[in-house]
């Protein structure tokens, strides 16, 4: 079974107030995009070692303060292809 990002794809953009400050936190990509300057052109599958919940259920993106610099990894569900449908019914 296939699973979506909507983040990755740019059907959604998510922003998240920072823990620190307040500020809004902007999405940097991919937690695997940081781990070497190979990583980003590689298959996601071989990342899925649930580090941070990366799994084939959840994608880990890197969020960044504008106003102060925190960076904190987040995980957001990815959604089946049904799912996406219901999501697009109920939008």
């Amino acid at each position: 079974m296939d699973y979506t990002c909507l983040m990755c794809n740019h059907l959604v953009e998510i922003t998240q107030p920072c823990p620190n400050c307040g500020g809004e936190m902007s999405n940097l990509g991919l937690l695997q995009d940081f781990y070497d300057s190979y990583s980003p052109y590689l298959d996601q599958e071989i990342y899925e070692d649930n580090y941070k919940n990366y799994n084939h259920h959840y994608c880990v993106h890197l969020m960044k303060c504008d106003n102060c610099d925190t960076e904190l990894f987040y995980p957001y569900k990815r959604l089946t292809e049904q799912q996406l449908h219901e999501f697009y019914i109920n939008k």
